[in-house]
């Protein structure tokens, strides 16, 4: 928690959530490691310009615990994203994921494969 700022805001775009300070990006943190203890969160690419972030990154894991929105499926997954970030005083201030609900929720089994 010492890399994020006391009013960050964290946004998970595909899940339409927002994360509201430390106490946030820690609830966030436990919703995602109570239903994937493996969970990975792999950088690709760093790109940095000042007070400005991007990251391409690969998450990874097993479903085996429920989510808010899936119940437990025992099934893996390994879905790509991205992450842009601003940064204020050497702390994330802002971060907004993006990557694929769709590949996520076809990996555990939840949405048939499309064509």
């Amino acid at each position: 928690m010492s890399r994020v700022s006391d009013d960050c805001l964290f946004e998970d775009v595909a899940l339409e959530t927002t994360f509201e300070g430390k106490a946030g990006v820690r609830r966030f943190a436990e919703i995602t490691f109570a239903a994937v203890p493996d969970f990975r969160w792999t950088p690709m690419a760093i790109l940095i310009d000042g007070s400005r972030a991007a990251t391409e990154w690969r998450m990874t894991g097993t479903q085996t615990g429920d989510t808010p929105r899936v119940r437990r499926t025992g099934k893996s997954f390994s879905v790509p994203g991205s992450s842009f970030l601003e940064i204020q005083a050497g702390k994330i201030h802002r971060n907004r994921d993006y990557w694929s609900l769709a590949t996520y929720l076809t990996q555990l089994g939840v949405m048939p494969k499309t064509a």
